[in-house]
């Protein structure tokens, strides 16, 4: 139930958030507004929200009683609220609906184009979207670092070495991510595998009960992405870096990610580690890359 909750978004506090950057204005009083907007709501024709304009109502108006009846009936199935665009006025078979099915009416003044373009920006960070992927998650060095790979790639070994090393464990095998209402991607533990983690010829161990409670990190923000690939003979890597980092689309935000070729010999954990250093070095403006080439130009300068 808890988790539910987590993924809604009452439509009062939608409309308290929402009122002044839309305009936005109660049509039929406060009716639907203790309704929750579900983020799982499917998608296209049946979104949780929408954005009706002065034409659409002019059609519906056009319709016979009893077809106006059952339009609206119909388009407000699996509808948390409608916005009534271009300070259009709600028929009043329209308000008869809204109140028998709880759907909450707003008005705004809006177009509908702009309308529908500031309801696209601001429902995510209102209403967060979630998603669960197939990777660990860490916290490194203030880092939140998303593991991914391959299956048998070695992403469960390298965070239980790097968790040996004091770095705090979030999850294993399952993340769930989410975008908070600041905007930032967030990663969790799904409640079934929460302090869990899976390893190869051990089985299934409990990470708080062996390294304890400090080991652990109920989430974190997704601030980089590493992503392990197995070693393949003949590729081509890039050796200076000057292309750090890649980018990794996660719910429609993008993270940087770096890439690292695993093979036979190579310390994962150890590579992992530099790589978020690397990543702040980043931060601060400082590529080694970068210096490096600037250094050997200067030498060829001088010659």
């Amino acid at each position: 139930m808890n988790e539910r909750r987590e993924n809604s978004l009452r439509v009062e506090d939608f409309f308290r958030k929402a009122k002044v950057i839309m305009e936005l204005r109660p049509a039929a009083g406060k009716i639907g507004f203790s309704r929750r907007i579900d983020s799982s709501s499917p998608q296209g024709r049946s979104q949780p929200i929408q954005v009706w304009g002065k034409q659409e109502i002019k059609r519906i108006g056009q319709l016979s009683p009893e077809n106006m009846k059952n339009c609206i009936k119909k388009r407000l199935r699996k509808v948390w609220c409608v916005i009534l665009s271009e300070g259009s006025t709600a028929p009043e078979m329209l308000r008869e609906r809204a109140r028998e099915q709880k759907v909450a009416l707003f008005v705004t003044d809006l177009s509908k184009k702009l309308c529908r373009e500031k309801l696209k920006e601001l429902l995510p960070t209102f209403m967060p979207a979630q998603k669960t992927l197939s990777g660990g998650l860490l916290q490194i060095f203030g880092i939140g670092l998303l593991i991914l790979g391959d299956s048998g790639v070695g992403k469960s070994e390298s965070a239980l070495e790097l968790v040996s090393r004091g770095h705090r464990f979030v999850c294993d095998d399952v993340v769930g991510v989410r975008i908070n209402e600041r905007g930032e991607i967030v990663g969790s533990a799904v409640p079934l595998s929460r302090n869990f983690m899976e390893i190869r010829g051990l089985g299934i161990i409990n990470i708080k009960k062996i390294y304890g409670a400090d080991s652990i990190c109920s989430q974190a923000k997704i601030d980089l992405v590493v992503e392990l690939k197995r070693w393949e003979e003949g590729k081509e890597y890039d050796r200076l870096g000057l292309k750090f980092p890649e980018s990794h689309d996660i719910l429609g935000r993008t993270v940087p990610k770096i890439s690292i070729p695993v093979a036979p010999g190579r310390n994962i954990a150890t590579l992992i580690e530099v790589a978020c250093k690397v990543f702040l070095l980043k931060k601060k403006g400082y590529l080694a890359a970068e210096d490096i080439s600037k250094k050997l130009e200067h030498v060829l300068t001088l010659r």
